[in-house]
């Protein structure tokens, strides 16, 4: 509905200025010549003055409705919302209880897992710890640079003797 009326404002406004100029213009002619106006641009602001009073009076139409409306929907329902909110209100709170509820209950889950875990001699933490590789020791540790170009001397030597052994044949 606020685009209907933002369209028949503008039309509003274009009548409105087309009424202004033409009426200044018949104007200008009244003071130019004694005799008056054309007839043609007389006929032209009459039928415009007709096709503004006629956009005038569907926009001013339009308008108090649209503002009643508005005001409706202000007023009264507003009223129809107080119900809906009261009940998400409502659900919120009983469900944060229901959340708190089982948090509680977990909290005794957790403690009767560390119970277990001490009488079976199981770290809570996990084992993963146990299973993580030692750190291997400097002595061992392979220069990589120096392996890649032992691979790379490997490789050529290789192609090489591909190379010989298909010229014997």
């Amino acid at each position: 509905k606020l685009i209907q009326f933002r369209e028949m404002r503008k039309k509003y406004a274009h009548y409105t200025d087309k009424v202004q100029g033409l009426h200044g213009r018949v104007d200008k002619q009244n003071a130019k010549k004694a005799a008056g106006a054309s007839a043609r641009l007389e006929g032209k602001l009459d039928r415009n003055r007709i096709k503004l009073s006629g956009v005038e009076e569907a926009h001013n139409d339009f308008g108090r409705s649209l503002l009643s409306l508005m005001e409706e929907v202000l007023m009264h329902y507003w009223k129809d919302m107080v119900p809906l909110l009261h009940m998400i209100i409502k659900f919120n709170i009983n469900h944060s209880s229901d959340l708190a509820d089982v948090m509680k209950r977990l909290e005794k889950t957790d403690i009767i897992l560390k119970n277990v875990c001490d009488d079976h001699g199981v770290s809570i933490t996990g084992r993963l710890q146990d299973l993580k590789p030692e750190p291997v020791p400097e002595n061992f540790k392979v220069d990589e640079s120096r392996e890649e170009a032992e691979t790379k001397e490997d490789e050529e030597i290789g192609d090489e003797d591909d190379d010989s052994s298909s010229v014997g044949i």
